[in-house]
């Protein structure tokens, strides 16, 4: 069996159809992996999703709930999915849709990267 890596669980995730991106960061803003070309990516997008993740993580901090997923609908229809992953990462996909079916796929995808991210961590 092949050894599951980051960067080849983010290239299988890639190949649904609705998936326009994935990236992994650092909850500070250090781009980690992703199937996007590099120079493809606005140097601003990490330290925004970063700095706009943790925002909006205190404003639920201050109804006394817990943040799960950012969801940012953009003018094409298309969203940008950011989620916490084991507490020091952040997840951001891009989709075409958002449905119970690509929901359960990012649902999927953070916990593979959690096991992942805890085999390195070891």
């Amino acid at each position: 069996m092949k050894k599951m890596t980051i960067d080849s669980l983010f290239n299988d995730y890639s190949k649904k159809s609705y998936v326009e991106g994935t990236l992994l960061m650092s909850k500070v803003g250090t781009p980690i992996a992703g199937n996007k070309p590099k120079d493809v990516l606005e140097p601003s997008f990490v330290p925004l999703a970063s700095v706009t993740y943790e925002g909006a993580n205190e404003l639920a901090a201050t109804t006394g709930r817990e943040f799960k997923e950012m969801t940012i609908e953009l003018t094409n229809g298309s969203r940008i999915i950011i989620r916490q992953v084991l507490g020091s990462y952040l997840l951001a996909v891009e989709v075409q849709r958002y449905d119970d079916k690509v929901r359960d796929d990012i649902e999927s995808l953070t916990d593979q990267l959690s096991q992942l991210i805890s085999k390195y961590d070891q």
